[in-house]
């Protein structure tokens, strides 16, 4: 649909008519509506009247926004990235102690703005639309995963260079440790084997994460065996 060509859409209302609510509250509205449709009807059940109708717009209205409900379902993943973004991560790190910290604080950070309900329905909806919607699995990793694995993935060779750390590929290091915080209690959570961690279970998690990471937990000697 060219929204272009539509002169009685809310983008272009007609002379003297007043807009209904400003465009943001229209926008959160929308939002707010897909969310629920989606993740109480699926992506494929779910259709933009039903969208509409709980937002309390018109269809026509949702076309100012995107072009289609893949980008809708788009534009509600990024507005959950938006409101809670990925911690950054401090670059110069003096010594192995302070690199320790700094990726077992980072992990931890993302751990709670990611091990939230919201990203248990997503990617309950996400594993059950992607053999029919391949299009919202690949915004799913894209806006959520991959986005923590690159900028870890970034901060890892960083520290490669400054000498402290080595590694074959920065990006499979950031994979298996992204993956290994969020995914794995995400997968159980979505699966209803247990329950989303607690903030504490969270920091516990990168704790460990970090420590075998960067220090591993094979012991070299017998000597060290006996030490401990």
């Amino acid at each position: 649909m060219d929204i272009a060509e539509d002169n009685d859409t809310p983008c272009s209302p007609k002379r003297g008519r007043p807009a209904r609510g400003t465009e943001e509250a229209r926008r959160r509205a929308l939002l707010d509506a897909a969310e629920e449709v989606f993740m109480n009807q699926g992506f494929g059940e779910g259709s933009l009247d039903a969208i509409a109708k709980r937002a309390g717009v018109s269809k026509k209205t949702i076309y100012c926004f995107v072009n289609n409900k893949e980008e809708l379902f788009a534009a509600v993943m990024k507005d959950h990235i938006e409101r809670s973004p990925l911690p950054a991560i401090e670059q110069d790190i003096a010594d192995a102690a302070t690199l320790e910290r700094t990726l077992a604080h980072n992990l931890a950070e993302v751990g709670r703005a990611r091990l939230i309900p919201f990203a248990v329905n997503v990617f309950r909806l996400t594993i059950a639309e992607a053999p029919r919607f391949p299009e919202i699995a690949r915004t799913f990793y894209r806006e959520a995963p991959e986005r923590h694995i690159k900028m870890l993935a970034e901060w890892l060779r960083v520290q490669m260079e400054h000498g402290l750390i080595r590694l074959d590929c920065p990006m499979e290091a950031a994979t298996i440790l992204s993956s290994a915080m969020i995914l794995e209690p995400l997968r159980a959570a979505a699966l209803g084997v247990s329950e989303l961690p607690s903030p504490s279970a969270i920091e516990a998690r990168a704790n460990t994460l970090a420590r075998l990471f960067l220090n591993g937990c094979l012991l070299r000697s017998k000597d060290e065996a006996h030490a401990v």
